[in-house]
């Protein structure tokens, strides 16, 4: 059973001993680069500098307080952070250290040491009056030439890179260092062009890209309210406007925690794991946390707890790459290097920013949404549903407009309880919560979405295309939602000279640990998929368009593509033969057994394209065209 007791500043300051005696146990003779298990790219070329860069968010929290003592203990050795900052931004900033962190080839290129100027330029100014204040002018002018090197302007502001910058010569500026104000002037209005309405930003150089990586909901806030601490009283009302923003998105934050203050894992940069807590913190530490301190303590202790217990921190006090000791590598992208995962440290700094008296860890704990009710929350800017089941105490997130890496974006539907298949099994994603077209040997995913809608009370609309080969086909998916149930109804137009085209469409991946034994079924009449494993069970039921249930299994046979827990069994239901005009409709459904015995609700396509929808003897949904 999960910890359910309350978050304390013991448990974390604990953690966090843990964290840096990992950290610090693994760096290289200069202090400046980490020496981990994983799987390395260039960057860790040397050792990684990431793993140093990244856990300066920690570092630089916790020396933002200098009424703290620098010195941590974990199993009776003692690491003073302060010493081990300074050793690593002086080693790390000279071209004459082995640990030299570098510097970009061509100025203002994207290079990724300007991701980590903006940390470190952050974190120097946080322990300004431990580490700033006691380097000499060589030390202090070597620091500044590295930030400059890497904050050159580039060409263009294309997406989230930009606040890097801004965070780099804002820093500078507090410090009182040589930095460009047009740089910091530009990247803030560069905000307002990318900006789209109730606290959400499109990730690209204009809005209408349609770009929202979860990554992007909290790197956005996270680094404009630390802008707004290192540099926001030269503009208090631009300030107070960015700020606003942030507390419109933090509305909708605690509808994307369950119970146990597992996330609906979906996107790339999966590998931060727990690092999305350092925006609600900081927000909260700003003022702009709209709901309770007691709901936050409740929020953080669980969230990070889920991923302790899961083993993504390695005995050793590593992070691993993976989401979990046991779940996919394959939630890790490319950029994704050895010491990438201390992005992490975002959530430790943001919490040692707050005072060891601050509310936040007093006040009484409180229910988190989910576990006070059902809700449904419809973000259209984002194209997102987020469904909590008071009941099973999960989340399910879906997704109308995102695109591209059709295994991280192109899933209908994330769950909490019911982790996605991050892994491919022969260069191709798990069909789990996708309708899959097969030709031959091609198997086609949700690619470009062409148009996409969601809205009340809790309907997705999205037209899209499957390529397989040389032939593209379009579809057109409706998805209603009902609870822990949700109904699917697509449309497949084939495209001309197409060859014979088949269909597989997958429920909800059940995971399971190793040792544990899912049960699976299936049946004709009702025509019905189902599986259950780790306490959940799910289903996926055909109601038109479908030949048949498969019995659940792993896809492919492979068993190791799991985000989560690695091992998993899939419902399935399968086409034999996909007729151009196809309509096909089924229900999918996770929770309890008895959950599952689900009424098939009432479904028609009208002439002029709309859907209706009617579950049980509730009204009826009316699902308009796409525009």
């Amino acid at each position: 059973m999960p910890n359910t007791a309350p978050f304390t500043l013991q448990e974390a300051g604990e953690l966090w001993a843990r964290l840096v005696a990992g950290w610090a146990d693994h760096l290289d003779s200069s202090g400046a680069r980490t020496l981990i298990d994983g799987v390395p790219n260039q960057h860790d070329a040397g050792g990684s500098y990431e793993g140093v860069t990244r856990m300066l968010w920690g570092l630089g929290g916790w020396l933002s307080r200098p009424e703290r003592d620098p010195v941590v203990e974990w199993r009776g050795q003692r690491y003073d952070t302060a010493d081990l900052t300074r050793r690593a931004l002086l080693a790390g900033t000279d071209p004459l250290s082995s640990g030299y962190w570098g510097v970009p080839v061509t100025p203002g290129a994207s290079d990724q040491r300007t991701v980590e100027s903006g940390q470190v330029a952050f974190a120097l100014w946080q322990s300004r009056s431990r580490i700033w204040e006691t380097l000499d002018d060589p030390e202090r002018l070597r620091i500044i030439d590295w930030l400059e090197a890497c904050g050159q302007r580039p060409p263009a502001w294309r997406n989230n890179w930009s606040l890097f910058w801004a965070l780099n010569h804002a820093s500078r500026k507090a410090l009182g260092a040589p930095h460009d104000q047009s740089i910091i002037d530009d990247v803030l209005t560069w905000l307002d062009e990318v900006y789209c309405g109730n606290g959400w930003y499109d990730d690209g150089p204009a809005r209408g890209v349609n770009h929202f990586d979860d990554y992007a909901l909290w790197v956005f806030s996270s680094h404009v309210l630390a802008w707004s601490q290192v540099d926001g009283m030269s503009d208090v009302v631009r300030r107070d406007e960015l700020l606003d923003r942030i507390r419109q998105l933090m509305v909708h934050l605690p509808s994307f925690f369950d119970a146990e203050g597992r996330y609906p894992e979906y996107g790339r940069s999966l590998s931060y794991k727990f690092a999305r807590l350092g925006a609600p913190v900081w927000a909260y530490h700003a003022g702009v946390w709209p709901h309770s301190a007691g709901m936050l303590r409740r929020l953080v202790g669980r969230h990070i707890r889920s991923y302790v217990d899961a083993g993504a921190i390695r005995a050793d006090g590593t992070l691993r790459q993976e989401l979990s000791a046991e779940g996919s590598l394959d939630v890790r992208e490319p950029y994704i290097a050895t010491g990438s995962t201390y992005w992490a440290m975002q959530a430790f700094g943001a919490l040692w920013t707050l005072p060891d008296d601050d509310p936040f860890w007093n006040e009484a704990e409180e229910p988190l949404l989910v576990e006070a009710d059902d809700f449904t929350t419809v973000l259209p800017e984002p194209g997102w549903i987020l469904v909590g089941s008071r009941l099973t105490g999960g989340i399910q997130r879906f997704s109308a407009k995102s695109s591209r890496y059709p295994a991280k974006y192109g899933k209908f539907v994330y769950a909490s309880q019911a982790p996605f298949n991050a892994g491919l099994s022969g260069g191709t994603p798990s069909p789990d919560s996708m309708l899959c077209l097969i030709s031959g040997d091609h198997i086609g995913h949700r690619d470009a979405i062409l148009a996409g809608a969601v809205g009340e009370p809790g309907w997705l609309r999205f037209r899209y295309e499957q390529i397989l080969g040389e032939h593209r086909h379009r579809i057109e998916t409706v998805i209603v939602t009902h609870g822990d149930s949700h109904l699917r109804a697509h449309r497949v137009e084939l495209a001309d000279g197409s060859p014979s085209v088949r269909a597989v469409e997958g429920g909800f991946a059940l995971g399971y640990h190793a040792g544990a034994i899912p049960t699976s079924s299936a049946t004709a009449n009702p025509m019905r998929s189902t599986a259950s494993a780790n306490g959940l069970t799910g289903t996926i039921s055909g109601i038109a368009g479908y030949d048949r249930a498969r019995l659940p299994d792993a896809w492919k046979g492979d068993a190791s593509l799991n985000s989560v827990y690695g091992r998993y069994i899939l419902p399935v239901l399968e086409v034999d033969a996909v007729r151009d005009s196809h309509a096909l409709i089924c229900v999918v459904t996770l929770g309890s057994a008895a959950e599952n015995a689900i009424v098939s609700p009432d479904v028609h396509w009208l002439d002029d394209g709309t859907l209706t929808v009617q579950w049980d003897a509730g009204p009826v949904i009316v699902v308009g065209p796409l525009e």
